[in-house]
């Protein structure tokens, strides 16, 4: 076979896209790192230039999903049009928006992340989730203070306050989420937490009661029919 020099980049996403696609097909535990690089049509060697293991590379497309969804919500913050409770609420929708488009890239992630010995790899990917939104986040706070409608103790503080809350809310419910098949009654207790968070995140920015709605029962279902199928 004859291979093809290309540049990083271009070489780079399309290991990823292989290894995404085979993921999705065969499941991340029964992929193996031969069957990426015959799909590509590489050397092992080439793979572990670009990837110290399979981790990695499942790491990587952690990566490039979180940086799709920063450019969304960067557009979003830099919006001159919409008030700052406005982008509170389209902030969180943003970001569950681009999880429901990219549904079975979440499916996987969600099944592989969660389990005990992926707790390190978690923990990372929800750090740098935490890094990279929070300055974002940081700045709709920060117009919410002059308009009047937020009133924080502190902007950095409170929202790292809040994705950290965001981060803890994620990690029980994606629990409930994947045994919501054996128990039923998990949607309620996902619904009522998230209505919680809402209430909480309301109080913390000191803004007006019920401005905050980010829950919606038929996203909730659709997660956990996909995530037991």
């Amino acid at each position: 076979m004859v291979r093809v020099s290309k540049e990083y980049d271009e070489r780079l996403n399309e290991l990823l896209d292989a290894a995404q696609q085979l993921f999705f097909q065969k499941g991340y535990e029964l992929t193996s790192v031969n069957d990426i690089i015959e799909k590509v049509g590489v050397a092992k060697g080439t793979f572990y230039h670009y990837f110290i293991s399979k981790d990695d590379l499942l790491d990587k497309i952690v990566d490039r999903w979180s940086r799709a969804t920063l450019e969304r919500v960067n557009k979003l913050v830099k919006k001159q049009d919409i008030n700052a409770l406005e982008k509170l609420n389209k902030f969180f929708v943003t970001i569950r928006d681009y999880k429901v488009e990219n549904l079975e890239l979440m499916k996987m992630l969600m099944k592989v992340m969660y389990r005990d010995e992926n707790l390190i790899m978690r923990h990372k990917m929800m750090q740098q989730s935490l890094k990279w939104l929070t300055p974002e986040f940081v700045r709709v706070i920060k117009q919410g203070i002059k308009e009047g409608c937020f009133n924080p103790v502190d902007e950095v503080e409170t929202a790292e306050l809040i994705f950290s809350m965001s981060l803890s809310l994620n990690e029980s419910t994606v629990k409930l989420l994947l045994e919501a098949e054996k128990k039923p009654d998990n949607l309620n207790k996902i619904e009522k937490r998230l209505k919680v968070y809402e209430r909480s995140v309301e109080r913390i920015l000191g803004a007006p009661e019920g401005s905050l709605s980010v829950v919606e029962r038929r996203i909730i279902e659709m997660f956990s029919k996909e995530m037991n199928k």
